[in-house]
């Protein structure tokens, strides 16, 4: 444990010298100390500290100063113990990893939770991520947790979410709203989807019905 601490610090610390060989600041020791003391708690509680030697690694590649990347470092360390506290008492690396990208967008906790719940037996980490990867095309959190479930109950591959998520971007690039290109491609893939946003979390058998939309 204490040797990967060393690691974390030692690549900040490699960044600072890096940068014009100048010295360490007394910002750039107190960035240390609280990246030190971040990874130091993750390895004790037994979470993955791997996720923040990645953020730290991110964020030297990019040259951002050691404030910088502890404060980015701190950010990601506390979503990710929400995760875990959200999807306790079991949750995978991969979950925690797409949960804390899924909360960066403004994912709910009772909406991760309900994905995690509705995924049964299943990893949720690709829910969440397709989730997220809506969100950031322009649709509403409403629609893509709706979506997200509906796929779920159909079992539906993993990698078609992809796919999915590939081609609501080229409709969007087309014209189309976000919210009217996800109503389109899930009416193509799974038959029926009922749009519309009445809660952040999709009630069980909604998204089964019939769409009103005329299928190209």
């Amino acid at each position: 444990m204490i040797r990967r601490v060393v690691t974390a610090v030692a690549v900040i610390a490699l960044a600072a010298t890096s940068r014009a060989q100048a010295p360490l600041t007394e910002s750039d020791r107190a960035a240390q100390q609280r990246i030190e003391t971040l990874v130091r708690d993750f390895e004790r509680r037994g979470l993955p500290a791997d996720l923040l030697r990645a953020k730290i690694a991110e964020g030297t590649a990019k040259g951002a100063s050691q404030p910088r990347i502890a404060d980015a470092v701190a950010l990601l360390a506390l979503r990710v113990d929400s995760v875990a506290r959200i999807l306790a008492p079991s949750v995978t690396v991969p979950e925690l990893h797409a949960g804390a990208e899924a909360l960066s967008v403004g994912v709910s906790a009772p909406a991760l939770r309900s994905l995690r719940l509705a995924a049964g037996r299943r990893p949720a980490d690709p829910y969440f991520l397709f989730v997220v990867r809506m969100v950031r095309r322009g649709v509403t959190q409403d629609q893509a947790l709706r979506a997200a479930r509906s796929l779920i109950s159909r079992q539906v591959a993993t990698n078609t979410l992809l796919a999915l998520a590939d081609d609501l971007a080229r409709d969007v690039a087309g014209g189309m709203s976000p919210d009217a290109a996800l109503s389109d491609r899930m009416t193509r893939l799974v038959g029926g989807f009922v749009p519309g946003a009445v809660s952040g979390i999709e009630p069980p058998g909604v998204g089964g019905g019939q769409s009103t939309r005329s299928k190209p």
